[in-house]
This record gives C-alpha cells, structure tokens and sequence, in this order.
C-alpha cells in the first residue's frame, strides 16, 4: 500500500513522516523526487535557482517519477510505502500552460496506468 504525504511546503509532511517512521518501523519511507540514485540530482537540479524551461522542468518531474515507479513502488507494492510527495503535487505544481489532459497521461505513463 502507498500512502504518500501531499501538501505545500512547511505543511507539516516531514514531521509527520517522522511521527509515523516511529510506529511503522518496517515501513518503507520514500520521497519524490529524490527518492532513487538517479532522483537525487535530478532533485537537487530542482531545487537550486534555475532557468530551465516550463516543460523541462515537467519532464524532469516526470521523468524522476517513472524512475521512482520502476525502482521503489513497483517492487515494493506487497509493502507499506509512505511518500513525501507524489503524484498529486506532480499534477498540482504543474505550470498551468501545459495541456491539463497531457500532464495526468504523462503521469499515468510514468505510473504505469497505477495511480496510489
């Protein structure tokens, strides 16, 4: 089951992470993006000032998501799965240029059509 934590920032997510990796011991904790070996620098290229394009930036979010899908959720879907972030923020924070229905097929791509 995956469970991830939504909200804008200083919401309150990484504490309650915190709160919830002292019950659920043998849980699996993740975060998007940033959660794989190859989501890392895409998530410090993120979050440093940068002047990529709108619809790079969107590609590099989908592109961490897929990768996250492939190496974490997908192999781990027997588990418990919470995430800092996900799916929802990668639809909520999209730019509003970009086609609404093009942003959820390019997630659902990245997802393998399984929506948490």
């Amino acid at each position: 089951m995956l469970i991830a934590l939504e909200g804008i920032d200083t919401a309150g997510k990484s504490t309650q992470l915190a709160l919830l990796k002292e019950h659920y011991s043998d849980a699996l904790f993740t975060k998007e993006p940033g959660g794989t070996p190859l989501g890392q620098p895409v998530r410090s290229l993120l979050l440093t000032e940068h002047d990529y394009g709108i619809r790079t930036e969107f590609l590099l979010f989908v592109a961490d998501r897929a990768e996250h899908y492939h190496k974490v959720i997908s192999p781990n879907k027997d588990s418990l799965i919470f995430s800092d972030r996900g799916v929802v923020s990668g639809i909520a924070y999209a730019h509003p240029s970009l086609d609404e229905a093009f942003v959820i097929a390019s997630n659902r791509f990245a997802l393998e059509g399984d929506f948490p």
